[in-house]
């Protein structure tokens, strides 16, 4: 996959915040016309402290047959810090996304815009790779929610504190907890929860990332530190 390196990932925090806040200006967001080919699911473990294993599965989007896998283990530095998430999983995201084949659509366990400063991991490494991203969390991170209605399908809209739309809860199945969709980059809210519901098949987690996240858990034990 063609990725452009836009930016270092080593700085303080400060300057980081600073960062997101400039790289806010550069997202678009637009319906997704069409139907995709290829997909790609995104997902991040961490074996140790100071190593993380980052995941990227290919999938044909009609069937959500898996078709190959690629991965990354690098060693980091960086340390946890709420919102700036993708300063400590980024750089090996990248290099798992640079071993793949193009795709159209990329998902990522986490969120897109659905973040205080509006570039959470899916909008802040589509900006690299320049194509539709989206966020997929299990937790809301960021925005005020109303009940998400019960029914599988039905959505709630996450909204910022000045009103602004930053995507949807959405209830995958009835009687279990909804995720929390936001468009990452190249893509706009209800594009990518209609992507989103496309590629949910019986369980609660899209295809995409609860195949990547099946094989983050599979290497992380195969693994020798």
């Amino acid at each position: 996959m063609n990725i452009e390196n836009i930016h270092t990932w080593t700085m303080e925090p400060i300057q980081a915040i600073d960062l997101q806040k400039r790289l806010r200006d550069r997202l678009i967001f637009e319906d997704y016309t069409g139907e995709p080919n290829l997909i790609a699911g995104v997902d991040v473990s961490f074996p140790s402290k100071e190593v993380a294993l980052a995941v990227v599965v290919i999938i044909e989007f009609r069937s959500l047959r898996v078709i190959e896998c690629f991965y990354s283990v690098e060693k980091i530095s960086t340390p946890y810090i709420p919102g700036l998430l993708s300063f400590r999983e980024g750089p090996t995201i990248l290099k798992a996304l640079s071993k793949s084949p193009e795709v159209d659509v990329i998902f990522f366990d986490g969120h897109g815009i659905a973040h205080p400063r509006g570039v959470g991991i899916a909008s802040h490494i589509g900006l690299f790779v320049k194509k539709p991203t989206i966020g997929i969390a299990k937790s809301l991170l960021y925005g005020q929610l109303k009940d998400c209605p019960e029914e599988k399908g039905e959505m709630s809209p996450i909204l910022a504190p000045d009103g602004r739309l930053l995507g949807y809860a959405v209830r995958t199945r009835r009687g279990v907890k909804p995720i929390f969709v936001s468009p990452g980059n190249r893509i706009n809210s209800e594009s990518a929860v209609d992507l989103v519901l496309k590629t949910v098949g019986k369980y609660r987690i899209p295809e995409p990332t609860r195949q990547a996240h099946i094989l983050t858990q599979e290497l992380k034990g195969q693994l020798i530190l």
